[in-house]
């Protein structure tokens, strides 16, 4: 296959020369993507659902309830978004937390693109990790924006699973290349080894991700 040229084991997902493992090809084309697709298919599922939801604004009966008061005047909502505007203000703690997320997400796909570099220029085919770099840029997004101004229903958590999710299936890749034995395509321009090395940082990130996702939700 094209998506997986020159890998001996095949696409699987059991490999042909060890049965005991799955494929990389497999991970590289359905595990791993498998997190993206999912993620992007529920966050657009949550928006459309989210923007049905939204009150209308000139609509009195809703802004009652939204306030969940028997009758809004205009004093009302000027200090209830007053108060909301005050509450989003971002302490120097959060400021810090964020910067630190948008940081490590442009370290992550600075490493996601290296791997694909290099298993391209080794001429194994990249699969479809590329869309893992669509799953970043999306999730900074969805973090940027807040949800989309609130449009799409916990956010945070479906941030929170994508990190969990990728972190699990790079560490089912890890597992299944030591099992190959990290001597494999060595003296290559990208041996197992190496490739292994990269992986464990990424999953490192992840799991920073999802630790700053939580605290950035408190």
């Amino acid at each position: 296959m094209m998506l997986c040229a020159n890998r001996p084991e095949g696409f699987g997902p059991l490999s042909h020369l060890y049965t005991h493992i799955v494929t990389s090809c497999f991970l590289d084309t359905i595990l791993v993507p498998l997190c993206t697709w999912i993620y992007l298919t529920v966050l657009v599922a949550l928006a459309i659902t989210g923007r049905n939801l939204l009150p209308h604004k000139s609509s009195s009966a809703l802004r009652g309830r939204r306030f969940r008061v028997g009758k809004i005047t205009q004093e009302v909502e000027i200090n209830q978004l007053d108060t909301e505007d005050q509450i989003g203000r971002p302490t120097k703690t959060r400021k810090a937390l964020l910067t630190l997320y948008y940081l490590l997400l442009i370290a992550q796909t600075l490493m996601c693109i290296l791997e694909i570099v290099r298993l391209s220029l080794t001429h194994l085919g990249i699969g479809l990790l590329p869309f893992t770099l669509v799953a970043l840029i999306t999730a900074a997004a969805v973090q940027f924006t807040k949800g989309l101004q609130g449009r799409v229903y916990g956010w945070s958590y479906l941030n929170l699973a994508l990190w969990v999710s990728l972190a699990v299936t790079n560490g089912v890749k890890i597992a299944e290349e030591t099992k190959e034995g990290t001597g494999a395509r060595k003296g290559s321009k990208y041996p197992v080894a190496d490739e292994i090395t990269d992986v464990a940082v990424m999953i490192g990130v992840y799991a920073v991700l999802a630790f700053l996702e939580v605290a950035l939700s408190l």
